[in-house]
């Protein structure tokens, strides 16, 4: 069986993301709001010139009607190698390597574990650090902030910044970096 959804389905879902209505799209692509709407149930099927007009109207390349949904699993241990700056960490990706849009990477952090000294930032707009287990003191331009286990914090990737871990043991990091890294095997930027 495949996973791939119906073709109303997923006009239905483009034309929600962009927060258009039925009569938009109708407008705009000279069809009826009845026959959208019976296409979106896929109660009916519409001809080749009628979904051009529709994708054209909602915004959506026709090819991405029909793209096989993407899927990676990452097994534990199959997971490759991050390459963020530090000392006393191992870095793995959670995400796949050609995954774009995001990056997660975790980091386990021995007790002298860190960024590194220096100041580092990253190639994205929105970063998050969540720690898992530990605590470790986050050092963000010029303002020091400790998480705990169970903490997050959210910003600016590049802003220039670094971490050290600060519990007695080990503690895990989980980094989510949006859009995601060109290559995540390749090192940040450092000394910024």
């Amino acid at each position: 069986m495949s996973s791939t959804p119906p073709i109303g389905e997923r006009l239905r879902h483009a034309r929600e993301a962009r927060q258009l209505s039925l009569a938009v799209v109708a407008e705009r692509s000279g069809l009826t709001k009845g026959f959208l709407s019976r296409v979106e149930r896929d109660a009916t099927s519409p001809s080749v010139s009628s979904l051009v007009s529709i994708c054209e109207a909602i915004g959506v390349p026709l090819a991405d009607i029909f793209a096989t949904p993407r899927a990676a699993i990452m097994r534990a241990g199959d997971r490759p190698h991050a390459a963020l700056p530090g000392r006393s960490v191992v870095d793995t990706l959670l995400t796949a390597v050609e995954e774009r849009k995001i990056t997660v990477i975790e980091t386990a952090a021995g007790p002298e574990g860190s960024g590194g000294d220096a100041l580092y930032s990253l190639p994205c707009e929105v970063e998050v650090c969540y720690v898992v287990a530990g605590a470790i003191e986050l050092t963000l331009g010029n303002d020091i902030y400790q998480l705990d286990a169970g903490d997050s914090m959210t910003f600016d990737g590049t802003v220039p910044h670094t971490w050290r871990n600060v519990a007695a043991t080990m503690s895990r990091i989980v980094w989510i970096l949006a859009p995601g890294l060109p290559d995540p095997l390749q090192h940040a930027t450092v000394g910024v």
